[in-house]
């Protein structure tokens, strides 16, 4: 074999290896020439093959400065982070009516019908924790409550024989819009708030006016309950127990106390069965009993709610002291209401009511009988309400309500 054939060999063997990462062996390797220096380096056949190049990176795409959108049908947030770690959570109710009084025995000069709009609560609700889980706020204002002043007639005193009276502009309902104000202090097994809030007195009076199923509370509710008071609280609810326990001045809304009179407040309320609510509540008034505004409430109430079914009612007992060591008397009531609601939306709804303010004076009661329906197109968030109520022998015999709602 000629030595020409034999470096053929040896080059086709060392390529053959090359191609599959391997390195011939060294005893047929022939000897490698020294490296030389880039200058000189033997510049490449023209017929070699070109070496092959590195393709240039491509340009990363420009990263997006803003977040992508929420994807199609999430809820925006309820609340806003306020302060270092706090949240707050804005609230409104919006109840606007249309009513028509009318009395077939009134005598003139009181008319016997009359309609008016009116806007019956216009509530703010501002409310939040400034540490989660530890301290809470709460505020709440009803502007629809103060209305224009009116003129009216005011004697003169002393008397003037030549104008008797004289007219002014006074206020015919509350100066301040102030409702619910206080801060929460919240541990695992109560709630501490000071401030000003509703009394534990009433179901209806003491739940919020959103989830009322007439567009008005019954006359026992009004009369006893649905009353602010400034005062210290203690409530807390778990899975089948709940309680609200405080100390009020006794003076009402938004009024500091002029006496060392307290009022004492317990409601307990039970859970057996989901929707039903079993409650009791003792409020009384304590020192200084024989002060004007000493009261004593005792009450029990019952609400089952399953389904499309409701159910709902309450007692009432009272005493109270009207002058400064002037004789106590009593009074009661009550109300039992029930609705049933198809199809979600749809809710018939009666309720029938009795009060006595006053058990010691003769033909001092008043009935009251409701019907009424609620068309529910978002709950209690939106709903309309149709009521027609009928109080025997009162100021006005029939009332007819169409109320509008909207609440979050």
């Amino acid at each position: 074999m000629s030595i020409r054939s034999l470096l053929m060999g040896a080059a086709v063997s060392a390529l053959a290896m090359n191609a599959f990462g391997q390195t011939p062996p060294l005893a047929d390797t022939p000897p490698q020439p020294p490296p030389t220096s880039p200058a000189e380096s033997t510049p490449p056949s023209p017929n070699a093959p070109a070496p092959p190049t590195s393709a240039a990176a491509p340009t990363p795409p420009a990263v997006a400065t803003t977040p992508p959108p929420p994807p199609p049908g999430e809820a925006p947030p309820k609340k806003l982070t306020v302060g270092t770690a706090g949240l707050f959570q804005p609230g409104l109710l919006l109840q606007g009516w249309f009513l028509v009084d009318s009395c077939a025995s009134c005598v003139s000069p009181t008319p016997t019908t009359y309609t008016t709009f009116r806007v019956r609560r216009a509530e703010i609700h501002l409310k939040g924790d400034i540490v989660p889980g530890v301290a809470s706020y709460a505020v709440m204002f009803d502007v629809a409550k103060v209305l224009e002043f009116q003129n009216t007639q005011v004697p003169v005193n002393p008397a003037d024989p030549m104008s008797p009276q004289i007219t002014v502009r006074q206020p015919v309902s509350p100066i301040s819009v102030l409702q619910d104000v206080f801060i929460t202090y919240q541990t695992e097994y109560a709630d501490v708030s000071l401030g000003q809030f509703k009394i534990p007195v009433s179901y209806e009076g003491y739940n919020s006016s959103s989830r009322l199923i007439f567009p008005e509370r019954s006359l026992v509710s009004r009369q006893f309950g649905d009353r602010r008071d400034l005062g210290l609280r203690i409530a807390k609810t778990t899975k089948y127990f709940g309680y609200s326990a405080g100390i009020f001045n006794g003076g009402g809304l938004n009024n500091l106390d002029t006496n060392n009179q307290k009022d004492l407040g317990l409601r307990l309320e039970g859970y057996p069965l989901a929707g039903v609510t079993v409650a009791g509540v003792v409020y009384s008034s304590v020192g200084q009993r024989y002060q004007a505004g000493t009261k004593d409430r005792y009450e029990v109430d019952l609400r089952f709610e399953q389904g499309p079914i409701l159910f709902q009612g309450e007692y009432i007992y009272a005493r109270d002291i009207a002058v400064t060591d002037g004789p106590s008397f009593n009074g009661q009531g009550f109300y039992a209401a029930a609705g049933y609601t198809f199809f979600e939306m749809l809710q018939p709804i009666l309720r029938l009511g009795y009060l006595d303010p006053n058990t010691g004076v003769d033909a001092n009661h008043l009935w009251e009988y409701n019907i009424g329906v609620n068309y529910f197109i978002r709950k209690h968030e939106s709903k309309l309400q149709l009521n027609y109520s009928h109080f025997p022998n009162s100021r006005f015999e029939n009332e007819l309500i169409l109320a509008a709602q909207v609440a979050f």
